[in-house]
């Protein structure tokens, strides 16, 4: 089955979190959004608005465009 654009973020969210040893309780805390807001996005139930897509990437140390590269996954 094919994932849906909001799935395929939230998979890569959450490699990228768990691959620098970030719970979501803490990027929630980091980002200043509820738990349940990463968890939303990380289950690909929610995307996130374009200024928290660039606090993830900031708060991950990522570029933006490699919160999309599904290929690594």
């Amino acid at each position: 089955m094919k994932r849906n654009l909001k799935q395929q973020f939230g998979q890569r969210l959450t490699v990228l979190r768990k691959a620098r040893g970030i719970s979501q309780e803490d990027l929630a805390f980091l980002l200043d959004v509820s738990v349940e807001t990463v968890s939303h996005i990380e289950r690909g139930i929610h995307g996130p608005r374009f200024d928290l897509l660039e606090d993830i990437a900031r708060t991950l140390g990522v570029e933006p465009r490699e919160l999309f590269d599904f290929q690594k996954d």
